[in-house]
């Protein structure tokens, strides 16, 4: 049998999971409201967009995405042809295609888009900036790139306590590596930060409600107390292609 060549190849287990499991679609959430936010505060604009979203699963991040800002066309791509074929109900603005993050099909390739966005990706795959390069080359100048990672440090302790599969990632993604990648690909660097503050992360495995905005929104809040930063589980990073 053929090896798979990215690690972490999600399948119709990991649909069902986004389904049924409220600290998933909490993430999930969270995740399509960074790129929100980021719009928001860097863009002159927040529709009439061409978006485009590496590892797009079956298109639940993309949906929300579209819930949040509304008014643009939507695609992804996804390695998983079975996680694409689960998609159901997407609108006429979402459009899911099979292919490589890390070589994007032709008619992808050609396209220029305002953002691209790689949540919990990167870390899947053996040469992260391979899929940064492909964002550089598809953004328009000017566009945005937004992409998300777990803490390393948070990852194994998630691992230990069963909340995340052994031998997920290939790249430990740390602020240095993170970073870089998105540098070294061309990319101007405009912000950095962690978010998912542990405590109010770990609430959707209680079952206990908390909105994905007052997630974020806490997240800044907490940032400014320097001393707690310590309890962020993931990380953000927003770059822009030149103009």
């Amino acid at each position: 049998m053929k090896e798979p060549k990215h690690k972490g190849i999600l399948d119709q287990g990991y649909s069902t999971d986004r389904n049924n499991k409220p600290e998933l679609r909490f993430r999930l959430s969270v995740r399509a409201g960074l790129v929100a936010d980021a719009l928001e505060r860097y863009s002159t604009s927040t529709s009439g967009l061409r978006i485009l979203d590496l590892g797009a699963a079956e298109g639940k991040t993309v949906l929300k995405m579209n819930e949040l800002l509304p008014g643009n066309e939507f695609t992804g791509v996804e390695y998983s042809k079975e996680l694409i074929d689960l998609a159901d109900g997407l609108p006429g603005n979402i459009s899911l295609v099979h292919g490589d993050a890390m070589r994007l099909p032709g008619a992808l390739s050609t396209t220029r888009f305002d953002v691209v966005s790689a949540l919990a990706v990167l870390e899947h795959l053996k040469t992260p900036l391979d899929a940064v390069l492909q964002a550089y080359e598809v953004l328009k100048p000017g566009g945005f790139f937004v992409a998300t990672c777990p803490v390393p440090t948070w990852d194994h302790i998630s691992q230990k306590l069963g909340l995340l599969k052994d031998d997920q990632h290939e790249k430990e993604m740390d602020k240095g590596l993170l970073t870089r990648v998105v540098s070294d690909a061309g990319l101007e660097l405009i912000e950095y930060r962690k978010f998912m503050w542990a405590p109010i992360s770990f609430m959707p495995y209680l079952h206990v409600p908390i909105s994905p905005a007052s997630s974020i929104k806490c997240d800044r809040l907490i940032e400014s107390f320097k001393i707690l930063n310590w309890l962020f589980v993931n990380q953000v990073v927003i770059g822009r292609k030149p103009s």
